[in-house]
């Protein structure tokens, strides 16, 4: 799965001829399906590459690498939703397969064309997934298409509780005494007794351990954190965390057996309601703003703003195209068809997702202004 830093990569990628390949694909026993709609997709390529000046040899030189994709069959047997080619001068070839449906699309100009792969960047649905239980501690970054473990044994007790106590500094961390001289498998932790009270201050104690540990990495995050526990755990956990997002419902159960997979299925049910209700809000305050003229719903204004670091929230309709060219300079857009062109709402959601902004796709009816193929709310200082 792409990440942040493979996206950056290609938005700091200029040239001339860059190709940007998008098609819709299966995930099982669709094989052939799949390798007929990429080689239209070469086909629309290398006719755009022919328009731009290159001969027929050339074109066909260009795009060697992207049509040795077709001879890898296994390849094309593990596939998911939706598959994103990149093509660019001296050999340049990059590919990702995603878990989103694309139309197919193929554009030829000097920057990648890369706005439909940020719904699993989770710029909207991005969400932390902590498994907490009494024996172990896992930590998962994740949105709606995927969940990414996090490596955290450098700052929490991950083996337990009973690590957590032999190595913590804590004033509150628990007393270790040894069943005999040496310690060892005998050894016993705890506290000031055997009750249920002391049971948990001990995982009290066990938990604040956790979250100072996960404070380390989280103190400037945002996302919402959904936890993975037995019931009685998640009122224990809650009293000691600082994390400021907190999702209040919890992952009912023990996760140590659990899967990445099942946790994400488990958790996106639980969190999706917190992104419906965020996407609710920022249309509510898209209208608020546009009444205090600090929102827009002209993509001429639109643009410009989120190429200067202007744009807090952007919508987009599905499916939508603006073609035609920015000048940086002069800070203003000109609309054509011609072949150079860039997608301009593709630079705007780009940006706007550079420069730490929403970037929501819609249907044309869920878009704040219906009739605009972007909306957007303005940021300000």
């Amino acid at each position: 799965m792409i990440d942040e830093k493979q996206f950056n990569d290609l938005t700091n990628i200029s040239g001339s001829n860059l190709l940007s390949i998008y098609i819709t694909t299966y995930r099982a026993n669709h094989s052939q399906e799949d390798q007929i709609r990429y080689k239209n997709a070469l086909k629309n390529a290398h006719e755009q590459l022919l328009k731009a000046g290159m001969d027929d040899q050339e074109a066909g030189k260009y795009l060697h690498t992207a049509r040795e994709l077709l001879k890898q069959e296994r390849f094309w047997s593990y596939l998911s939703d939706g598959l994103a080619v990149f093509v660019g001068p001296d050999d340049f070839f990059h590919y990702e397969i995603l878990p989103i449906t694309f139309d197919t699309y193929v554009s030829r100009g000097e920057q990648f064309h890369l706005s439909p792969m940020l719904p699993v960047l989770g710029g909207s649905s991005r969400f932390f997934l902590l498994a907490l239980s009494q024996n172990e501690v896992r930590f998962f970054e994740g949105d709606q298409y995927s969940i990414t473990p996090v490596k955290i044994e450098d700052l929490v007790p991950t083996g337990g509780m009973e690590e957590a106590f032999v190595l913590s500094d804590s004033p509150d961390a628990l007393q270790h005494h040894s069943g005999g001289s040496s310690g060892g498998k005998n050894a016993i932790y705890h506290g000031q007794g055997i009750g249920q009270d002391d049971k948990k201050k001990d995982i009290e104690a066990y938990f604040r351990e956790v979250d100072k540990g996960l404070m380390k990495m989280l103190y400037d995050e945002k996302p919402p954190m959904v936890v993975a526990c037995v019931d009685y755990l998640m009122p224990i956990y809650k009293s000691v965390n600082e994390y400021n997002n907190l999702f209040s419902e919890n992952i009912s159960g023990n996760p140590e057996q659990v899967g990445p997979a099942m946790l994400h299925e488990k958790a996106w049910s639980i969190i999706s309601q917190h992104f419906e209700q965020q996407q609710a809000e920022d249309i509510k305050r898209f209208h608020e703003a546009m009444s205090n003229n600090q929102a827009s719903a002209a993509p001429q204004q639109i643009v410009p703003a989120a190429a200067y670091e202007k744009v807090d929230t952007l919508f987009l309709k599905k499916g939508a195209h603006l073609m035609g060219q920015f000048d940086y300079d002069k800070n203003e857009i000109t609309l054509n068809q011609r072949n150079d062109n860039r997608d301009l709402l593709d630079l705007a959601a780009v940006q706007t997702h550079l420069n730490g902004g929403r970037v929501y796709w819609l249907d044309a009816e869920e878009m704040p202004v219906p009739t605009a193929s972007a909306n957007a709310i303005y940021r300000f200082e």
